[in-house]
Parts: C-alpha cells; sequence; structure tokens
C-alpha cells in the first residue's frame, strides 16, 4: 500500500510511514483496489508473455513445430504490457519529464508548468483515445481473429484506448492537485 501524503511504501502492521511519519489511518480506498487489480494485470501479461515465448522456443527447437498464432498473442500481450506500464508511471508520477525546471524554478512557477504540462497531457492523452477507439472499431467491423484460439484482434487491442483513457485520468488529477495546490498558497 501506498501512503496518501508521500507515497512511499507502506508494509503491513506498520503505524507510521517510514518517509514523512504521516499516522494516517491506513485504509484501503477504491483506488487502492484498482491499482492492485492494474499490478495483477500487468505481472500476469508480462508472465504470459515470457511463458509463451519460452513454450514457442522450445517446441521449434525440439519438435520442430509451434504455437499457432503464438507471435500474434505475444505482440499484443507487448501492447497490455506497455499500456498497463504506461498507468503505472502515470499514476507514481514516473513519466518521462524535463527535470531541469524543478531544480531552477521556484515552487509556485513549478506548479504553473505542472498545470500546463499535464493540461496538455491530459489534451494530447484525450485525442488518442478518441483515435484509437476509432482504431479498434474499425478491427472490430474487419472481423479479423488470431489462430491462438480464434481471438478476435480488437479484444486484445481494447488496452490501447483503456490505456490512454487511465493516463489521462491520472493526469487530470495529478493536474487538479497541482491545481489545488497553487490556490491553497502551497
Amino acid at each position: 500500500m501506498r501512503c496518501r501524503k508521500c507515497r512511499a511504501y507502506i508494509y503491513e502492521g506498520m503505524e507510521t510511514c517510514p518517509e514523512c511519519g504521516d499516522t494516517h489511518p491506513f485504509t484501503r480506498t477504491f483506488f487502492d483496489y484498482i491499482a492492485r487489480v492494474e499490478e495483477i494485470l500487468l505481472a500476469s501479461a508480462l508472465s504470459a508473455m515470457v511463458i509463451l515465448v519460452l513454450i514457442q522456443i522450445i517446441l521449434r527447437n525440439f519438435f520442430s513445430f509451434g504455437i499457432m498464432g503464438g507471435a500474434e498473442i505475444v505482440r499484443h500481450l507487448v501492447l497490455w504490457v506497455a499500456f498497463l506500464g504506461a498507468g503505472l508511471a502515470a499514476r507514481e508520477g514516473k513519466h518521462i519529464k524535463i527535470e531541469l525546471a524543478r531544480h531552477i524554478l521556484p515552487v509556485r512557477t513549478r506548479r504553473i508548468f505542472a498545470v500546463i504540462t499535464c493540461t496538455f497531457s491530459v489534451i494530447v492523452c484525450s485525442v488518442l483515445v478518441y483515435a484509437s477507439i476509432n482504431f479498434v472499431y474499425m478491427d472490430y467491423q474487419g472481423g479479423s481473429v488470431i489462430a491462438f484460439f480464434n481471438i478476435p484482434v480488437w479484444i486484445l487491442q481494447v488496452i490501447i484506448p483503456i490505456g490512454f483513457a487511465v493516463v489521462a485520468l491520472r493526469f487530470t488529477a495529478r493536474c487538479m492537485d497541482n491545481i489545488h495546490a497553487l490556490v491553497k498558497g502551497r
């Protein structure tokens, strides 16, 4: 679980945050459960990808055949890992950013720039959500399937708009936090 104040890791049985010393109650919120589901999905997709590749290697090298559609599934699992990882990075604030401004600008100016960059990120992600919904819809209409259990391609691609939407929502929340801090004068 994460500290609500500083986002440091808190382990079961701890009464205070090891980073900030906050003694707030450590009850899980709805967002903690969503974060846990995201982490489980990410670990599952990464594990499935690795296992599927290893099985493919063994089957091809020792038995001269492979799993039909296995390569396509792995490619789509890469999408899932990438978008789930992007959501995780946005949640943790570990996305790519320019750190120079953080070191040379005063706190208030940093907050203003953070609001501007978060707003820009939300706009870009929102446009990408719209475009990716159209992309997935075209594959839905096309009806293409992967040979691996005859899975429709659009089901595997649905992570694209979901991933962009999650990142957009996370940037929106970060933007709101920065606006709130600006209004409060922090």
